[in-house]
């Protein structure tokens, strides 16, 4: 199959994907071979020539997992294809502009057609319309460069910039509807054979609306005036805070009914993820079989587009007690899929072309290890990753380390409109109040969209069991019921705090932050969970000797201190250096909430040399 040019059906803000010199209307597959057939765009960008290192994944699955759908939709296919930026002719998904925002240019194929990044995906939705949406990927694959080696890690955190993309994308949709000539441009391209005054005039109606939604967005995410241009930028971003907002703001149709998403955290690494008890920073999401995973997947889907969107029933519904509705474009199979990837991924050992690891001062470190770090971040050998393993839960107040991501995600709270006096989880749970945790209302719609369709999600969520899926007989409301039970016991210890003590201070009673094994440690600087320290060597100073600034987007690796080299990536032709300097200080001097780099103080008495054989331990992790 072609690729086709603009079909004449309009539906919503949505186009049937288009481009150039292709005549051909895609039709509807499943999402495994929804680009089987499709005649890439050939181009004349280079892409960076990559070193891959043994992860346990094999050409296909690293495809696989960088473009297979998971449902998110963004803006049209064909849109994003002939998009410019909004201050020059440079198409928006150029090499050198997505390489600007920190995310990995790749070739187009069958399965990336118009030839994006790393982890920006086509999704055929259930009318047949193709879209341009975000897939794990975007956010766990990086590069590392050492003397002109480029090393693709997969899994590990991006350096990408989100929030930049984001306001760039609403810059060009911005410039796009506003300028004659450019909209002219784009709209010969995505039409293509089909152009026409009359044509262009209906894609007009519907990029405008789309430029509209965009721009929402945003403005529902945008930072107060008194915080740093750049505080949320490369390699970090709010995902609960977004996530929260999608619910609160969007699903529930009240765009006032917000959060500042003012906690960002460093994108975690994905191996290991499906071995342990809990996910997330704040170890707030059970992994338990079948649903755990699934459900945590759909949540971050939603917090990258994923439509949900929670309605008041219609009155028949409501005779049968059904009170709520629940959509969105989640593709759970999909998910599945994607999970089944990450089940098998292992972390990447220290490359043969970097300087060699000394092995005696690696073993004088592996004993300082265990009487250091080991009683929170224990040793799992590489034959072992496979294995279950249960991460230690540590007290913020203990840990000391910026307590403003695990705080947000407990105590921002919004209204819960419609759902008041819904069960929290649907098939359980306290009813809503009036006011709510904002973080309960996009779970209430994960929880609502699996049980919309209850056979799919357990396909999906038995897809990465393989053949022990059989050994499988419960229902997916019981897998759906101990998931619930599980939250609960997780979040009882903070269910009747209040988000503040009486002198002020922030309460952190009850909140956690998860520590896991550092298997790959050395491939994913920035260290803590904000993001807050350069490289491993700065993790052992003492927090209040840590460096307060350092620079972020650079992709050359500094194998000594382990971390990226603290300087500014250099600038290209037509864009800026991708890359900022995280500042832990605010111009008043004083820690910036959200960007603290204080605690996690073990090992900081070691002396230098001690130091130094723990960091060269930590490299064959």
């Amino acid at each position: 199959m072609t690729l086709p040019s603009y079909s004449n059906k309009l539906i919503g803000a949505s186009l049937v994907l288009g481009l150039v010199g292709c005549s051909s209307l895609y039709t509807h597959h499943e999402w495994y071979s929804e680009a089987e057939d499709i005649t890439p765009l050939q181009s004349e960008q280079t892409t960076p020539k990559r070193v891959t290192l043994e992860q346990a994944w094999d050409e296909d699955t690293r495809e696989g997992f960088w473009y297979t759908s998971q449902g998110s939709q963004i803006i049209p296919y064909s849109w994003f294809t002939w998009l410019e930026v909004a201050d020059s002719k440079d198409l928006f998904r150029s090499n050198e502009h997505m390489n600007y925002l920190g995310y990995l240019p790749m070739a187009s194929s069958k399965m990336n057609p118009s030839g994006l990044p790393i982890g920006f995906a086509l999704n055929m939705d259930k009318k047949g319309d193709a879209w341009m949406g975000m897939t794990c990927a975007a956010c766990h694959t990086n590069q590392l460069d050492y003397k002109g080696t480029q090393y693709l890690i997969e899994g590990a955190p991006t350096l990408g910039n989100f929030v930049l993309f984001f306001d760039r994308l609403t810059l060009a949709m911005n410039a796009t509807n506003s300028d004659p000539l450019k909209f002219t441009r784009f709209a010969k391209n995505v039409l293509a054979d089909d152009y026409s005054l009359k044509s262009a005039a209906k894609l007009k109606i519907a990029f405008d609306a789309m430029a509209f939604k965009i721009a929402q967005r945003q403005a529902v995410n945008k930072l107060p005036t008194d915080y740093p241009e750049d505080f949320t930028s490369y390699a970090r971003l709010d995902a609960f805070g977004n996530i929260q907002n999608e619910g609160t703001a969007f699903a529930l149709h009240d765009v006032s009914n917000k959060n500042t998403p003012n906690g960002p955290v460093s994108y975690p690494f994905l191996w290991g993820t499906h071995q342990s008890d809990v996910v997330q920073w704040n170890a707030s999401a059970p992994n338990t079989p079948i649903v755990g995973p699934l459900a945590r997947n759909i949540g971050e889907v939603v917090g990258v587009f994923g439509g949900l969107s929670i309605e008041k029933a219609p009155f028949w519904k409501r005779i049968f007690g059904i009170k709520t509705t629940y959509s969105s474009s989640v593709d759970m199979l999909g998910l599945g899929q994607l999970e089944t990837w990450v089940k098998a991924l292992k972390s990447p050992q220290w490359p043969e072309q970097m300087p060699a690891i000394d092995m005696q001062k690696a073993a004088s470190g592996s004993i300082l290890y265990q009487q250091q770090c080991a009683s929170c971040h224990q040793v799992i050998a590489r034959k072992n990753e496979y294995r279950l393993y249960d991460a230690v839960k540590t007290p913020v107040a203990d840990i000391g380390t910026d307590p403003k991501t695990a705080w947000n995600a407990e105590f921002h709270q919004a209204k819960s409109l419609i759902l008041e006096g819904t069960k929290e989880f649907i098939l359980a749970g306290d009813k809503f109040k009036a006011e709510t945790d904002a973080i309960s209302v996009p779970v209430n719609g994960v929880v609502g969209i699996i049980l919309k369709d209850p056979e799919t999600a357990l396909k999906a969520g038995l897809m990465p069991l393989g053949e022990n899926a059989k050994s499988r007989t419960k229902s997916l409301v019981e897998y759906a019921e101990l998931n619930v039970l599980k939250r609960k016991t997780i979040h009882d210890p903070t269910v009747n705090n209040t988000g503040f003590k009486d002198n002020g201070e922030l309460n952190l009673a009850g909140l956690v932050y998860k520590a896991r094994p550092l298997n790959g440690i050395w491939a994913t600087a920035p260290y803590m969970h904000n993001g807050s320290i350069a490289n491993l060597w700065e993790t052992l100073q003492k927090p209040e000797e840590r460096q307060t600034n350092f620079w972020v987007g650079n992709r050359n690796f500094d194998p000594v201190k382990v971390g990226f080299v603290d300087e500014a990536a250099p600038a290209s032709k037509l864009y800026p250096s991708p890359s900022n300097k995280f500042e832990v200080l605010g111009k008043n001097g004083k820690v910036f909430p959200g960007n603290s780099n204080l605690g996690h103080d073990f090992g900081t008495d070691l002396t230098d040399k001690e130091k130094w054989e723990l960091v060269e331990f930590m490299k064959t992790l």
